[in-house]
């Protein structure tokens, strides 16, 4: 039915997302949250928000039960909790039935979609029943692209489908011209059902870019970020109270980092500064310091030209990078197990006090914090975090690894697909998008329904009911997911800030750690490109060798295995095989997405 229907699973494989996959964790103490970034838009009223309005004065009597006390236990303060919004009809239309291909939540608290109250709620106001069809495990694992895989081949779609569509062949254009989506902007009547997310979009030129495909249609919705200040979130940390140990301030330069790392190993001869494990998370978060990203086409600070890591300045940084690493390796100021370290192992060596720099979310600090002091108790009140800015050293500049420009619109998404127009169901299906994308939505997932799980408090500012900050079984951070989304994407929505704040920086130490993070550069960033099929087979093959190629050379390097006089080897071959040739490849659709 379908011909190009194949999941390219090498672009999978080559695309770097960085440690904030949304809604993944590392485990441990480290467990990664996803974040958020934006506010909710204003829009005047339109035909799909009377639409919502009807919906929500027919909801039945039932959908409102379920969409309130179910999971909730009695409240604890009579004031901050009160009954639902949700109104009952005495006559209703039975729910519009919906599929959505999606993989379930997956939380300690929670398991699947159909138990949270944000969208047991968004259900009952818009009067639609939707079944998730996706296995349990995340987006990009190996067990849903099987799944998408066969059920794309199988050709019975559900209503709706949830995706990183650059992984299929021609994109989101290959999915409108095989059949399988529906593009809902160039048609009038689809796209007169979304005027919020039409405000959204022409509010906001990186997010209007990203959506909107070369031709002008919309196929695809993603979540989007009206602010790029959530991308700030992969920090490299140390420990305040070994700094103070050695009489050091926070390192604002490489050089000072390499002084702070010399300090520390003479008064600590068994401590390792710094640490990583096979992902190079810590190694890439420093590497901007040298105007690089690790294995991804960024534009090229210098220029503005899209160029590679190991092409920029000719790959003087690149040997500039390997070679300073190599020698705080060969000083012992690196842990030497690295490469072999999983985020147990690493975890281990900083809660254990063998390491201390190293890649934390700010989120996670409090988790770091807590389990050296749960082994140590005389520490409590005494270890800290400090959470670095950006750092300023071969490049000039203190450049972020935050993808700011990416995050203005997910690389993965969702669309209507042609089963649900067959059906008659898509103006309903928008009908929900859209209010996901309403200020009133916008609310809803990232905060759940008002008097539940959260109150505004006398200063107008939304607060977390007891329901969710004092839950007997799962913390916080584990509680908030039965009520609301304020941390995990991949929805069509708006990522509150607000809201990603409320939960992720609520430590002191989490908030000074984004805080400093929001004072890198992010001109490294690139917005999310799309290749078309022409593009794309050429510049993934040379991109793959060249990958390969870079990665049996790297960490060798470091770790003295190959000398550092292979660099130029290395260098040479990877213009051999046409890395600069797939970065003109890249540079035409980077152009072709700036002319949009």
């Amino acid at each position: 039915m379908h011909k190009k229907i194949i999941v390219v699973f090498l672009a999978l494989a080559l695309v770097f997302t960085t440690l904030a996959a949304c809604g993944s964790g590392s485990g441990g103490a480290a467990t990664t949250a996803a974040a958020t970034t934006a506010a909710a838009t204003t829009a005047a009223a339109t035909t799909a928000a009377a639409t919502t309005a009807a919906a929500a004065t027919t909801t039945a009597a039932a959908g409102a039960a379920t969409t309130t006390a179910a999971l909730t236990a009695p409240p604890t303060t009579t004031a901050a909790i009160a009954a639902p919004t949700t109104a009952a009809a005495d006559t209703v239309e039975p729910p519009l039935q919906v599929t959505w291909f999606r993989s379930q939540i997956n939380r300690n608290a929670i398991t699947y979609w159909k138990d949270a109250l944000w969208l047991q709620e968004l259900q009952a106001r818009m009067n639609i029943e939707i079944d998730f069809n996706g296995p349990l495990s995340g987006h990009g694992s190996a067990d849903y692209n099987t799944a998408i895989n066969v059920l794309l081949n199988s050709g019975d779609l559900p209503d709706m489908m949830y995706h990183n569509w650059n992984t299929y062949s021609g994109g989101i254009q290959g999915t409108i011209e095989d059949g399988i989506a529906v593009d809902v902007k160039n048609n009038a009547d689809y796209w007169a059902h979304l005027p919020h997310f039409e405000a959204i979009i022409n509010s906001n030129d990186l997010i209007r870019k990203a959506v909107t495909l070369d031709n002008g249609g919309v196929a695809c919705f993603n979540q989007v970020e009206e602010s790029g200040n959530r991308a700030a979130y992969n920090n490299l940390c140390l420990r305040e109270d070994w700094l103070d140990l050695i009489g050091k301030e926070p390192p604002t330069t490489v050089d000072e980092l390499y002084e702070i790392f010399v300090a520390l190993k003479e008064a600590m001869p068994n401590v390792y500064p710094m640490t990583d494990e096979q992902g190079l998370g810590t190694l890439q978060t420093l590497m901007p310091a040298w105007g690089m990203r690790y294995n991804t086409p960024y534009p090229d600070p210098d220029t503005g030209l899209i160029t590679y890591w190991t092409l920029f300045r000719d790959g003087d940084a690149f040997t500039d990078f390997v070679t300073t690493m190599n020698k705080w390796y060969s000083e012992g100021l690196i842990d030497p197990d690295f490469p072999s370290n999983d985020g147990a192992a690493r975890e281990a060596k900083v809660t254990g006090q063998i390491s201390t720099y190293t890649l934390m979310m700010p989120q996670q600090l409090p988790q770091w914090r807590d389990a050296i002091v749960a082994a140590n108790p005389e520490l409590e009140g005494k270890v800290h975090f400090y959470g670095l800015q950006p750092l300023t050293g071969y490049a000039g500049e203190p450049y972020s690894r935050d993808s700011r420009k990416s995050m203005a619109a997910s690389g993965s998404g969702t669309i209507v697909t042609t089963a649900a127009e067959k059906a008659g169901k898509v103006e309903r299906i928008l009908d929900m998008i859209d209010y996901l994308f309403s200020p009133e939505g916008t609310e809803l997932n990232s905060w759940g329904v008002e008097g539940i799980s959260y109150y505004v408090d006398s200063n107008g500012t939304k607060q977390w009911s007891e329901l969710v900050t004092d839950d007997p079984q799962f913390s916080f951070g584990d509680a908030v997911f039965k009520y609301a989304i304020p941390t995990f994407g991949d929805w069509p929505k708006i990522m509150s800030y607000e809201a990603w704040l409320s939960q992720e920086t609520a430590d002191p130490d989490s908030y000074r750690a984004h805080e400093n993070l929001l004072k890198g550069n992010p001109d490294l960033s690139a917005p999310g490109i799309q290749l078309r099929p022409d593009e794309s087979e050429e510049y993934n093959r040379i991109r793959g060798d060249a990958n390969t190629m870079i990665e049996e050379y790297f960490v060798q390097l470091i770790i003295g295995v190959r000398p550092l006089s292979d660099i130029p080897v290395l260098l040479a071959e990877l213009d051999r095989i046409g890395l600069r040739r797939a970065m003109d490849i890249y540079q035409v659709a980077y152009d072709r997405f700036n002319e949009k």
